[in-house]
């Protein structure tokens, strides 16, 4: 088995167990391993943790840098929306994003700081990739560098509703609230 492979079962243990409830022995059995085997990859279930997370943030900048190189000629607007959805579908369909956005919210409390470290790493690359875009924005209402907080407050908020409640709920908190946001950030004609 490799390691990428016991990563994603791990990914799914934690999501679904959470780090207390996770069991390397749960891993390893799943991965058609003994659990002394995990120990050749990782020397505990902490290494492991740390290194799920560490992989998972930097796929989530490798997809940030995708994201915003395929879609450079978009407007502001688009952008910030197709990123919305493009959360939303990731969320769903990716357990990378649930366990990234998850347990930044409910980390182990002993491995917090590197957690959100790493984290905040990610934030930082969306907030770069971000600060283009809104300079570029001739009609912006508030400082183009406050801008990337503003969008990432409310992309905080929508995935609220996909971690707590369900992806219909969602939708209906963008419809609402993506108006709201835009016609808040951009200068009326």
């Amino acid at each position: 088995m490799s390691e990428r492979n016991l990563v994603k079962i791990a990914i799914q243990h934690f999501l679904k167990f959470g780090y207390e409830g996770t069991k390397l022995s749960h891993i390893a059995q799943e991965s058609g391993m003994k659990k002394q085997s995990l120990y050749f990859h990782f020397k505990d279930k902490d290494d492991l943790f740390l290194q799920v997370n560490k992989i998972v943030i930097e796929e989530e900048i490798n997809f940030l840098q995708y994201f915003f190189d395929r879609n450079a000629t978009l407007p502001l607007k688009d952008t910030l929306y197709s990123l919305l959805l493009e959360y939303k579908s990731r969320y769903l369909d990716n357990d990378n994003n649930g366990f990234m956005f998850l347990l930044t919210f409910i980390p182990p409390a002993h491995l917090q700081n590197h957690f959100l470290q790493n984290y905040h790493l990610f934030l930082t690359h969306l907030k770069n990739s971000l600060k283009p875009k809104f300079r570029e924005e001739p009609d912006l209402r508030i400082n183009p560098d406050e801008g990337p907080a503003s969008f990432i407050t409310l992309l905080d908020g929508l995935l609220i509703q996909l971690i707590f409640e369900t992806p219909k709920d969602f939708d209906n908190s963008l419809r609402i609230f993506w108006d709201i946001y835009w016609h808040g950030i951009i200068k009326k004609k």
